[in-house]
């Protein structure tokens, strides 16, 4: 029979034999956890592209389908009227397709944060469950419509509504959508684009 069958555990604690990081999930020396790390990733975010959580409207313009429901002009329109009524807008998406994400952009009149692939996967439900409203081109998983839904977070998807279906309609219906958020409020209306991280070096 062992004298003593903790022994190992002893043995680590002892204070000649330094902690192994990690033993200890409260000590200092113990590396941080997956929950902490995407809680930092998300706050550096928010803090860097100056998001604000309570006026933020997510632009999903990816679409998985050969014809998109809509143009980057038409997204460019609903975001405007949203922008001019003090609305944040914050256009996701994938970096390498310009004519869904940056053309959106482009195509706007007023200003927006662009994050198209500036947001990491582990937070993007974060940044979602923080918006207002998302208005997507299409629920095909994986779009973000999907955590949307699971979140309950406001929703428009786009190939949802008959393909002639007005932007004005569209921006009225976001309206409605917002306005039964408790705590979301528009702001001052923007005037200018803010840069990409990478057009700001």
């Amino acid at each position: 029979m062992r004298a003593n069958p903790f022994f190992p555990l002893a043995d680590a604690l002892s204070p000649e034999r330094p902690l192994a990081p990690g033993l200890i999930p409260d000590s200092p020396c113990a590396p941080p956890s997956d929950d902490a790390l995407s809680d930092a990733q998300y706050n550096a975010l928010v803090a860097f592209h100056g998001i604000e959580r309570e006026r933020l409207v997510l632009i999903h313009p990816g679409s998985h389908h050969d014809a998109p429901a809509w143009a980057a002009e038409q997204y460019a329109d609903v975001a405007d009227q949203l922008a001019a009524d003090g609305w944040q807008i914050a256009i996701i998406g994938d970096a390498p397709d310009p004519e869904r994400t940056a053309g959106v952009l482009g195509a706007m009149q007023t200003a927006a944060l662009f994050l198209a692939g500036a947001v990491a996967p582990r937070t993007l439900p974060r940044l979602i469950a923080d918006a207002q409203l998302l208005l997507s081109d299409d629920a095909t998983a994986p779009s973000p419509v999907a955590v949307a839904r699971a979140l309950g977070t406001p929703h428009i998807v786009l190939d949802e509504h008959p393909r002639d279906t007005a932007t004005d309609a569209i921006a009225s219906r976001a309206r409605a959508e917002l306005s039964d958020v408790e705590h979301a409020h528009p702001g001052r209306p923007f005037t200018l684009h803010m840069p990409a991280a990478h057009d700001a070096v």
